[in-house]
């Protein structure tokens, strides 16, 4: 601020030379304000060229100090040629001068007191080497009542300096103000810049997750329905192939899709209650259906129930239990518990891998850290499952611990609270089963063909009969001339020319004026309020498994009490 004040500092400083230089012509002569005038311009010259010189690239924090300390030392030869000159003019004859040497004093002082004051050391300096010497010259040397002018002059000094006290403080308040309100834009200007970045990354991982899933979507519902039609080994061995490649590749997108969907809240848990014990013998019994490396499950489950999402729930024991499928070793053992803690359930997961070096415990639950493991037999993924659990277990208010030693294995621990609420409906666990004895309408509505293809394929070959539709106007009109009430709608969330799916739901069901269930599958990242979507529907993001599309079917049909009998 000095620095860049010197200018208009100056040309003041000077304003007040020229016009004192004028009172002096008029009461002293001409020589005495030649005399000031030259004296007083050469220090006026002096500051600005050292002001303008001094630190040429700006003052930064290693040229400050000394800065300062040359602007102090001006400021003090200033003060001493101010004080000098009203001295040096003052005879106690003319009493107009001791007029003319306050004026001096006074008027080169008075800037340290206004608001607009900046360094108080400097002005301290001037202050001091000015209006003290006139003061004490006053008190020895004027005759009365001169004497008393001088006393006079050193009150105001002592009040100058209490004033720049205070301006001084203020002055840094000030500063301080500027700089926060400057640091607060910065900050607002930051986090704008973030959030575009954020919507930018939101709107690119829902544009490649839709485009995405459309293709898989159609893949796994046409894979199901070829599975069907194989009956030698060697086919359906090289079937199993290309479907655990499919899922990989699913996997790997709903775990970039689902990690910006729990960061951006579009997650949200849906307890019910769980019996846990039955839900931890089902995964156990995934786990062993892959027999691909011979690995020993050690299982062991107290009976106990509670309150939790359990798709959700699923989905953080699975991750665990991939993990440790993936770095057992050959031979070796994973150990998965159940068991009742007080007021919680425990549930661990051991294997005997290599285990992970006490330094990277933290870094394995980052995005896209994937350790190396020497037993690992299987191709590297993005990283993201611990990720997720991480994410998850915040979601459900499940407390998680992990203890690694090199050589030994990890085990994982999840602390999960027991309640008991008696509202809340039990979600139990069935099989997937392939056919219906009883042929049910179902309607499908998606504007990808080969979705629509696929799914129609499929849920056929269960013994449905299929509405299938590209649009809602065909939609519609086919259901129109259909006399049966379909069980279920399985509708793409958005279709062409902008029409959607929770429209074509509420207009279908106006159509057979019947609260049908419905499926709402979107490519798009977040889910559905479920106000918005409307009572009886289900809302799966792409690609759905066919398995989830049975599930809800065969649910649908058990609570309308429809006598099925279903087959493997």
């Amino acid at each position: 601020m000095l620095k860049k004040r010197v200018g208009g500092s100056c040309l003041i400083v000077q304003f007040l030379i020229s016009y004192t230089a004028v009172i002096m012509y008029f009461v002293s002569g001409l020589d005495t304000a030649i005399i000031w005038v030259a004296g007083g311009t050469l220090m006026v010259v002096v500051t600005f060229l050292y002001a303008k010189l001094m630190a040429p690239n700006g003052i930064a924090l290693e040229n400050h100090r000394s800065y300062l300390i040359g602007h102090t030392i001006i400021s003090a030869f200033t003060g001493m040629a101010w004080g000098a000159m009203a001295i040096y003019q003052t005879e106690f004859e003319l009493e107009y001068t001791v007029f003319i040497g306050c004026l001096l004093v006074s008027s080169i002082t008075m800037g340290g007191v206004l608001p607009s004051s900046v360094y108080r050391p400097g002005y301290v300096a001037l202050s001091l080497f000015s209006v003290l010497p006139f003061s004490v010259f006053l008190m020895i040397n004027a005759p009365p009542p001169f004497g008393l002018v001088g006393f006079a002059m050193m009150i105001y000094f002592a009040f100058a300096m209490f004033l720049s006290a205070r301006v001084e403080i203020e002055t840094r308040d000030t500063i301080a103000a500027r700089q926060k309100r400057a640091l607060t834009e910065q900050v607002i200007q930051q986090n704008k810049t973030i959030q575009r970045a954020s919507e930018e990354k939101t709107r690119f991982l829902a544009a490649t997750g839709h485009d995405l899933s459309q293709p898989l979507q159609s893949q796994g519902f046409f894979m199901q329905a070829l599975r069907d039609t194989l009956d030698q080994p060697d086919q359906i061995e090289l079937f199993n192939q290309v479907q655990e490649s499919w899922r990989a590749q699913k996997e790997l997108l709903q775990g970039i899709v689902d990690v910006s969907r729990i960061d951006s809240g579009a997650i949200v848990a849906k307890p019910v209650m769980v019996n846990i014990t039955k839900l931890c013998e089902k995964l156990a019994r995934e786990f062993l259906s892959d027999d691909s490396v011979e690995i020993e499950l050690i299982a062991s489950f107290e009976n106990i129930e509670s309150v939790t999402d359990p798709v959700l729930f699923s989905r953080v024991i699975r991750n665990i239990l991939s993990n440790a499928r993936k770095f057992a070793s050959v031979g070796g053992k994973v150990e998965f518990s159940l068991r009742h803690v007080e007021d919680h359930a425990v549930i661990e997961i051991f294997d005997n891998g290599p285990g992970i070096h006490k330094d990277n415990l933290a870094r394995i639950f980052d995005e896209y850290v994937q350790l190396d493991g020497a037993n690992s037999r299987n191709p590297k993924g993005l990283g993201l499952g611990l990720a997720i659990v991480k994410r998850l277990c915040k979601l459900l208010d499940i407390k998680m611990a992990v203890d690694s030693e090199l050589g030994t294995g990890t085990r994982f621990t999840f602390r999960l609270p027991i309640e008991s609420d008696d509202w809340v409906p039990k979600h139990e666990y069935q099989s997937a089963f392939q056919h219906f004895d009883k042929s049910h309408l179902v309607v499908i509505v998606d504007d990808d063909p080969s979705v629509l293809a696929s799914m129609t394929q499929l849920i056929s070959s269960w013994n449905c009969q299929v509405i299938s539709a590209l649009n809602q106007k065909d939609a519609i009109q086919l259901v129109s001339r259909t006399s049966a009430i379909p069980v279920l709608l399985i509708i793409d969330k958005q279709l062409d020319s902008g029409e959607d799916g929770i429209d074509l739901i509420a207009r279908l069901r106006e159509e057979v004026n019947e609260t049908i269930p419905a499926i709402l599958m979107s490519g798009h990242m977040g889910n559905i309020d479920s106000l918005e979507a409307g009572p009886e529907v289900e809302f799966l993001n792409k690609p759905v498994e066919p398995d989830e599309i049975w599930k809800m079917l065969n649910q649908i049909i058990s609570r309308a009490g429809l006598a099925i009998d279903l087959e493997d």
